[in-house]
């Protein structure tokens, strides 16, 4: 519509700073420093409260808080758009990445039995983590490019493959837990893509036959021993059902309100291991009890709100599906993680968002909450106001 000499056009670009800055999600970013913060005090309680400024799990885990934090920062100024033109550089680059750990490069942690992780000397990084974000980034670029064209059969196949490919270097790991992860992120991108009800039902159909082939060809026995133990640890509680029962014990010692900055007995006798990382509810629970923990996954609930939202506001169907795919590893990871501690789950060796010891995971999951803060921040379209 032509506009009058007595009128005047504004355009409110979403790029503009002062526009884009006001839709900054603050009720995502206090929860994350929420679950940051329970993360560094509960992990400086697992490694037995060290003095703050030595060199420990918990001081470290603060310095990498802060630094993720400026990294999900500097992420949330970056247009989220200029992401789908770089997806496949990012996406390749992520491949590479796992090709490298898998090489003489790799590096193995003494007694995990995997080559997950690159040695950076002051630190080990594992790959792995990052490569969800490029995984989800080619994987909603594909999604978005195709739209309607989803429908068809070939597209959903490549759909699938852009995970699979991924998925099946992480299991040459090995790494079940991740494994599972990416496999919860690609079930995630079907509620965005306009894929057909009767490719679902195909899968859901086949299912029983995949999990027989994968149980039987290609888990290890270690891992099948750790599914079977998750839901009967009574029979090996000196070996490997020794970890589930303490962390039961652990969960159901705290009580109400938990035994205090310490911990619980198991964790005090240091019966309890790997409490800064796999472990880590359970020795929260230890810390805080019932109560604490139903405040831990009210601040997972409301995060995962927050980044439900950011699907709902998105303006394309890339950025909604960053949300929806981010969504869904996060919620799979949490309660992956949880069950474990509570005997309901594999021991994966998969961390608590945001909470248990890591600078991969922690780092990966700042700049997907900068990501979503950037699709949020850039959903307003164009628009023209009178004056």
């Amino acid at each position: 519509m032509l506009l009058s000499r007595h009128q005047r056009m504004t355009v409110h670009a979403p790029s503009a700073t002062s526009d884009r800055w006001r839709d900054f999600d603050l009720m995502m970013f206090l929860t994350i420093l929420v679950l940051t913060g329970f993360g560094i005090v509960t992990i400086w309680s697992a490694v037995g409260l060290p003095p703050l400024l030595s060199n420990n799990d918990g001081t470290k885990q603060a310095i990498f808080s802060a630094i993720g934090l400026a990294l999900m920062m500097m992420t949330a100024a970056i247009d989220y758009r200029y992401l789908e033109s770089a997806a496949w550089i990012l996406y390749a680059a992520g491949i590479g990445a796992l090709v490298v750990v898998l090489s003489p490069l790799g590096y193995e942690v003494p007694g995990t039995g995997a080559q997950n992780w690159i040695n950076l000397g002051f630190t080990t990084i594992q790959p792995s983590e990052f490569v969800k974000i490029t995984t989800i980034i080619g994987l909603s670029a594909f999604i978005s490019s195709r739209g309607e064209a989803m429908k068809d059969f070939g597209n959903f196949i490549i759909a699938g493959l852009i995970v699979a490919l991924p998925t099946g270097l992480i299991l040459l790991g090995p790494d079940l837990g991740q494994a599972m992860v990416y496999i919860a992120l690609w079930a995630s991108a079907l509620i965005v893509a306009r894929t057909r009800k009767r490719y679902l039902i195909a899968l859901l159909v086949a299912m029983p036959a995949v999990t027989l082939f994968a149980w039987k060809f290609v888990l290890h026995d270690y891992q099948r021993e750790r599914i079977l133990l998750s839901y009967d640890p009574g029979s090996a509680p000196q070996a490997g059902g020794y970890q589930i029962i303490q962390a039961r014990i652990s969960i159901g010692a705290g009580g109400l309100t938990g035994s205090g900055i310490r911990g619980g007995t198991q964790s005090t006798l240091n019966l309890l291991g790997v409490r800064e990382s796999d472990f880590i509810f359970a020795h929260a629970s230890g810390m805080f009890g019932f109560i604490g923990m139903v405040a831990l996954i009210t601040a997972l609930v409301i995060f995962l709100w927050r980044c439900l939202k950011v699907a709902e506001v998105s303006r394309d169907s890339f950025g909604q599906c960053i949300a929806i795919c981010t969504t869904g590893i996060l919620f799979f990871q949490a309660f992956l993680n949880i069950g474990m501690n509570v005997g309901i789950m594999p021991v994966a060796g998969i961390t608590l968002p945001f909470v248990s010891a890591g600078v991969s995971s922690l780092w990966t999951f700042m700049i997907l909450a900068g990501i979503l803060q950037s699709i949020r921040m850039n959903h307003r379209k164009l628009v023209f106001e009178r004056r």
